[in-house]
């Protein structure tokens, strides 16, 4: 049975401290988080996607064998909440009697915990004793896995079928053999076999770091106590964030921010609303009244949104928390089903991060009035361009290029300048140029700060991006604006909206046309340029109010060509 669940009950706070040496959880809380780090990046350096080797963009969490979360990487944090709960999906299927050193079991599915079936996730058990006592997590974007367009990201689908081959909870290795029959049957249905069956590969080989380390904590330290400075690192994290809480008042905090549209019905918004109840050191986060899920692939499962929550509450508190399940346990969430920000099956889902950055917009919103040193005007979104052409030898290429949004004005600094965070609370750094120029027919000619595209205010908004694609050959382009093209990014407090962006075929051509701001497939030529606008983000506060000596730091620096609106060199 396919089932989308919300977030697990919280639990009591824990009643009392234990007596373990603090200096040694600490140590060996950077131990869990460089053990988690170094698995991603081994699995990143081990991908054949260019995206993930170029990007190092792997998520990696470790669980014990309550299935409690106990450390993460603190990049990829949407998809860390995400092996949260497909962990319980695939111990349902394979229970952990049934596992043996060695195993990888794989899956994808949207609504058994998954994000949408090109982000894939692996679990590793790791034994002590002849029993699994740790779980380590990855997932990565992979190369292809088939699908209406190349990377399984269509713009216009409308099922989660257009979107790639899903893959309930089954084992790729078995006691550290491939499962040759699976690894044969996935990389039949991708357009690039040998990138997907590496990138499958590859996050074993992170599963095997992180087997090799967590082993070497037990062999330290010994299995119980380990797991009882483990279990004061849960309680510590609880603790710190109940205190967090704390400082909120008690209340009912409403926010909303609306998505455009899902490039399917594209004259209907599609708001999500969030309503905060805090109420102590507790917090309860509900999002009735978000709009009906969509045609369109802009819906987010229940666990792409519980990720985008967690970023946004953590923006509220202390950011050296660590992460882990104590966090959770004070915090309440519900997404109705068969909404955005629940979508039900069958739905398409490639999109979510328009939803999901929606989610942590209102969030942000509705707690800016107590909690204005954390607010923040709109950040754009991401502008992805999936690729697919031909060798000259017959064989499909396929290619994803991701260009990142820039980060909103806040109280008392300006949005970053093209920061490249794939949205808020992921890394997404940027890709080298030349990584793709060796390995595909395009050649990138142009990629700079867009002047002029930044939302005005006291603080102005992260300026946008332009870049221009020439392709060396004749191929099929998916473009999908993720939002805020028709809609800026909002401006907060006083503050403007940033630029709208989109995409122009041959800018400056007798051939020049804007395309569709969501499109699948579309058949360029040798020789065709294309051109991404990426928004620039909002401003926040009165534009009347910048510094003037600032004004006349982003002349000289081309961020702007004249004073910002309401603002002159000479005023104050």
């Amino acid at each position: 049975m396919r089932d989308q669940r919300n977030l697990p009950a919280s639990v009591p706070p824990a009643q009392s401290a234990r007596a373990v040496d603090p200096i040694l959880c600490e140590i060996v809380k950077n131990g869990l988080m460089v053990a988690a780090q170094e698995a991603g990046i081994r699995a990143a350096l081990s991908a054949g996607s260019t995206f993930v080797a170029q990007s190092a963009e792997v998520a990696c969490s470790f669980f014990d064998a309550k299935m409690r979360l106990i450390t993460q990487t603190d990049f990829a944090v949407l998809h860390s909440a995400a092996l949260r709960f497909m962990l319980p999906e695939m111990l349902k299927d394979h229970p952990p009697e049934t596992l043996v050193e060695g195993d990888v079991i794989i899956c994808n599915d949207p609504f058994r915990g998954g994000i949408h079936p090109t982000d894939v996730a692996a679990i590793r058990p790791v034994f002590h004793e002849g029993r699994p006592v740790f779980y380590c997590g990855l997932m990565m974007i992979v190369s292809d896995l088939g699908g209406v367009s190349a990377g399984g990201l269509p713009a216009t689908a409308t099922e989660c079928f257009h979107e790639g081959m899903m893959i309930p909870p089954s084992k790729l290795f078995s006691a550290g053999r491939l499962d040759t029959q699976l690894s044969r049957l996935i990389c039949a249905n991708s357009r690039t076999p040998r990138k997907v069956a590496s990138d499958l590969e590859a996050l074993a080989a992170g599963g095997n770091a992180a087997s090799a380390r967590l082993g070497e904590l037990i062999a330290r330290y010994g299995h119980d106590p380990l797991m009882t400075m483990i279990d004061e690192l849960l309680d510590y994290s609880e603790r710190l964030t109940r205190q967090g809480l704390l400082t909120i008042p008690d209340g009912i905090y409403r926010g909303e921010y609306a998505v455009e549209n899902d490039g399917v019905d594209l004259d209907r918004p599609y708001p999500v609303q969030a309503v905060i109840a805090v109420n102590g050191s507790h917090m309860r986060i509900d999002f009735d009244g978000s709009a009906p899920q969509a045609r369109g692939a802009i819906n987010c499962t229940s666990s792409q949104s519980v990720g985008c929550v967690t970023y946004a509450v953590r923006c509220q508190l202390d950011p050296t928390i660590p992460m882990n399940e104590g966090f959770y346990r004070p915090l309440d969430m519900h997404f109705p089903a068969g909404s955005v920000v629940n979508c039900s099956y069958p739905a398409a889902c490639n999109l979510r991060l328009a939803t999901g950055q929606a989610i942590i917009d209102a969030i942000i919103k509705a707690l800016a009035p107590v909690s204005p040193h954390c607010a923040m005007a709109a950040a754009a979104t991401i502008h992805t361009v999936n690729v697919q052409g031909r060798f000259a030898d017959g064989s499909i290429w396929s290619m994803l290029d991701v260009t990142m949004g820039a980060g909103g004005g806040r109280r008392g600094a300006d949005g970053g300048d093209g920061l490249p965070f794939l949205m808020h609370g992921q890394a997404g750094w940027e890709r080298n140029v030349e990584g793709y120029e060796w390995q595909y027919p395009v050649r990138i000619r142009r990629f700079a700060l867009a002047p002029d595209t930044a939302g005005a205010g006291r603080w102005r908004g992260g300026v946008g991006l332009h870049k221009e694609i020439e392709f060396l050959s004749d191929a099929l382009i998916t473009l999908r604006a993720t939002d805020r093209c028709e809609r800026p990014p909002e401006g907060f407090n006083g503050g403007e909206a940033g630029t709208g962006a989109g995409w122009i075929l041959n800018e400056g051509t007798p051939n020049e046309c804007a395309l569709p701001f969501k499109v699948t497939n579309y058949a360029v030529r040798e020789g065709d340029v294309l051109t991404v606008r990426v928004p620039g983000s909002g401003g926040y506060g009165d534009p009347g109010e910048r510094d003037p000596d600032a004004v006349a730091r982003d002349i000289a620096e081309g961020l702007i060509t004249s004073p910002l609106a309401g603002v002159s060199l000479t005023n104050g």
